[in-house]
């Protein structure tokens, strides 16, 4: 009776909620004139709205409490304002102008909320209006140059995220608050997200095993869906790309309603791309692709909180890059002659100039999820919850004798659960508690098998408390984790092919493997805010990662990354302390922030080749071997950023910026093995910008970009067993301008965005390119295959406002 009580009461706390109106202008400083097209968020309550003509915002039905209320403008400081909402209220903002800001509210990681500045852990954040001003070729490509981030490519197209020198299972990807689960093992595994339907990026550099559990002592990137705008009538968009390179034609069309308790948004994106090219290589034979996706969100706002439904298909079909030339130095393919035989032919102009999808180099990714995200008021405090189901379908096809069967077809499923309850703020406290994981079933549908079945079921709890004493901020945690791992056995046959099942022409050749993986992991920091110009910031935390099933039990060839990968029944989990200080400065013109981190991981875990007795290259079937193995590693680095917006020329910016990472293996017997591999390499940016709010009647926030990305040579490598090869430096130059189109009434007419990247056409190669690493060019003398040349990307957004 007591239990029924509480929770009549509970129910009854939650609904008795009023709803109010919640409305503003948004101004300039130094103007006073209206700003139309301003963004105004409520961070707790996820809801968007934009200043109409008039630089009014208007929120209806907003339940009764407190929140905090983001204002940005391109060209202008983001103003954060927290607001107790108790009655129908107007909040006017005035926006000072800058080419800077560090205000931006984050949500992952945190609490609930943290402002960046207050952050003992580095992060940052890359907008919509960000992302258009880039040429990126790919979800990732665009937050590789911010600090501390760079990626694994495979091509243009594929390509992982790698925070301060670690990726693969060390990063944990973020989407809509669902954790991205893609088989994301595999160096040319990428990320299955619709890059037109992102909103925003948030990038935290560092642990971020606390608030996720397992795979994120390299940090985390979150990628967030954009919700509709709180305007009523039918919004959207359409967003047109090309690019010159490889004659990429995107597109994608989204619709959104929002009423006072419903809202619904839907999206639909093509992506077709040729073959890329640089002046090294001409066209790249198997580097093109074809991509389909479709995704939405239905939501409700309610006096109680919210709920929202989100669902999404992702579909994408690339050829593979194997880099087999003849004599001459021209892209071969291999096909079946008239006998039926299998021969090295040279490609064709229509391969090279009109490729279709190669049935038997190539792969199909499939990605489907339905997610549940609901935050719940109770009271003063809150409670959120987020359920998901996934599937993964990943077939990877290399036969020519079978071109429609896949060799390799790992179907994954996910379910995930994320709750939490957020305590009342009370004498500047703010605690949460929660509880999330992840359950994983993957079974083997292909020709051949990688790794065998297996079960997975991770659980975590988690406490998280934040306190803020003068001009002090301590926020810290702890979190236990607990993984069951059931792994299938493996037999093989009479033609030494691996199979999940038994049967009288097999024998077993891996007996499985049943184990609990499990760790506690903590981060304690600390942020000084010294003066209005200075703030001063140090945290150390304890990451944990177990081993994936790729790294116990992987056995065979991976189709796609010319390796034979043997895994490590021994594998050990993972285990991080990492350090972190920085400080930032600014004035009015001047922002300057510089970030230290040192990293030290227990059973650090890589693959380096196997050598035979004649200290060659080991080969099964032709295709080198790659080992699993693992060590003590150590990675420290820094990254620094100066920005400079003089007051006598406020629409110019320069900005710099420096990102370095090394990491050692301790445990290396030799010097060629004291590097760990895929480290990227020193980077400076230099960008010289400009931006104005307006130029005349019909022109609004123009811009125009020059950049200088050089990246140093990278001679801090993997030596030994010929894993890696020193990488020479090399610079490219970028350029960028564009503006939104407007009409007397100030109403946006379309949005145009041109970047140029590697504008002089240099010929180079990524120290973290897979493709570095392929085979040598008879004609050139040159290894492997170089990064894409010269592109030219235009993107048109078109919004759609049938208000």
């Amino acid at each position: 009776m007591k239990y029924i009580l509480f929770v009549i009461s509970l129910l009854a706390s939650v609904v008795v909620h009023g709803q109010y109106q919640l409305s503003g202008s948004v101004r300039a400083k130094q103007s006073g004139e209206t700003l139309v097209g301003a963004s105004v968020y409520i961070v707790e309550l996820k809801r968007g709205s934009t200043t109409n003509a008039q630089g009014i915002y208007t929120f209806e039905a907003v339940p009764a409490g407190k929140y905090t209320l983001q204002i940005s403008f391109v060209s202008y400081k983001t103003h954060i304002l927290p607001i107790d909402v108790r009655a129908n209220g107007r909040h006017d903002v005035i926006l000072q102008p800058t080419a800077f800001s560090m205000e931006e509210v984050i949500v992952s990681g945190s609490s609930a909320k943290t402002v960046v500045k207050e952050s003992p852990i580095p992060i940052a954040a890359l907008t919509k209006t960000q992302w258009l001003q880039t040429g990126s070729t790919n979800l990732v490509d665009a937050v590789s140059k911010m600090p501390g981030m760079s990626q694994i490519t495979t091509g243009a197209t594929l390509s992982k995220p790698v925070i301060r020198g670690l990726g693969f299972n060390r990063v944990i990807t973020m989407h809509d608050g669902v954790r991205q689960e893609d088989n994301q093992w595999g160096e040319e595994h990428s990320l299955h997200i619709d890059e037109y339907s992102i909103d925003r990026y948030e990038i935290i550099r560092g642990a971020g095993s606390l608030m996720y559990g397992s795979d994120g002592i390299g940090g985390v990137m979150s990628v967030v869906t954009a919700m509709p705008n709180e305007s009523h009538g039918l919004t959207g968009s359409v967003l047109y790309n090309y690019q010159t390179n490889q004659g990429l034609h995107g597109s994608s069309v989204n619709l959104a309603q929002h009423t006072n308790k419903w809202t619904w948004a839907a999206r639909l994106s093509l992506k077709d791309a040729g073959n890329y090219q640089n002046p090294a290589d001409g066209k790249v034979l198997g580097s093109n692709f074809h991509e389909w996706n479709y995704n939405g969100v239905l939501g409700t706002n309610r006096s109680w909180g919210y709920s929202r439904l989100y669902f999404s298909s992702f579909n994408q079909k690339i050829n593979i890059i194997d880099g087999l030339r003849n004599s001459q130095g021209k892209f071969m393919q291999y096909n079946l002659d008239n006998n039926g035989q299998v021969v090295g032919q040279e490609a064709d102009r229509t391969s090279l100039e009109k490729p279709r999808i190669n049935p038997a180099n190539s792969q199909f990714l499939q990605n489907y999820k339905i997610s549940s995200n609901s935050m719940f008021f109770i009271g003063k405090a809150s409670a959120s919850a987020v359920l998901s189901y996934s599937q993964n379908h990943r077939r990877e096809y290399g036969n020519v004798l079978k071109p429609y069967e896949p060799d390799l077809y790992f179907f994954l499923q996910n379910l995930y659960y994320d709750f939490r309850y957020y305590f009342p703020e009370k004498n500047t406290w703010e605690i949460t508690m929660g509880s999330n994981g992840l359950y994983q079933q993957m079974n083997n549908r292909g020709n051949e098998t990688l790794y065998p079945n297996f079960t997975l079921f991770d659980k975590g709890i988690f406490v998280f408390a934040k306190k803020k004493i003068n001009h002090w901020i301590v926020s810290g945690g702890l979190r236990y984790d607990h993984r069951n791992l059931d792994i299938s056995p493996l037999y093989i046959d009479d033609n030494g092919k691996f199979q999940t099942q038994p049967s009288p022409m097999t024998s077993e050749r891996f007996g499985g493997l049943q184990n609990v993986y499990q760790n506690i992991t903590g981060s304690l920091g600390t942020v000084w805010k010294a003066s209005e110009q200075w703030t001063l910031k140090a945290n150390i935390a304890r990451g944990f990662r177990a081993p994936s099933v790729a790294e116990l039990s992987s056995n065979g060839e991976h189709a796609g990354t010319y390796r034979y990968e043997k895994g490590n029944i021994s594998q050990q989990s993972e285990v991080s302390w990492q350090g972190d200080v920085g400080f930032s400065w600014e004035n009015d013109a001047w922002y300057a922030e510089m970030s230290l981190f040192s990293n030290s991981i227990q059973q650090y875990s890589y693959t380096e080749k196997v050598q035979n007795a004649q200290k060659q290259d080991s080969l099964i079937a032709g295709v080198p071997v790659f080992q699993y193995v693992q060590g003590n590693a150590w990675l420290k680095g820094v990254e620094a950023s100066v920005t400079y917006n003089p007051s006598f020329l406020p629409a110019w910016r320069i900005m710099q910026s420096f990102s370095l990472v090394e990491g050692r293996n301790l445990t290396a017997r030799n010097d060629s093995a004291r590097y760990l591999p895929f480290m990227p390499a020193p980077r400076w940016i230099v960008q010289l910008k400009w931006t104005k709010n307006q130029v005349g009647k019909y022109l609004r926030n123009p811009y125009a970009m020059l950049e200088v990305e050089h990246t140093f040579a990278q001679n801090q490598v993997l030596l030994a067993y010929n894993t890696e090869t020193p990488t020479p430096a090399y610079t490219l130059i970028n350029l960028g301008f564009g503006t939104s189109f407007i009409t007397k009434n100030k109403r946006t007419l379309a949005s145009l965005y041109i970047a140029a990247n590697n504008l002089f056409d240099t010929i180079y190669q990524s120290h973290q390119s897979r493709l570095k690493y392929l085979d040598v060019n008879p004609a050139t003398g040159r290894m492997g295959v170089f990064n894409m040349g010269r592109n030219v990307s235009l993107k048109l957004l078109i919004p759609i406002n049938m208000n």
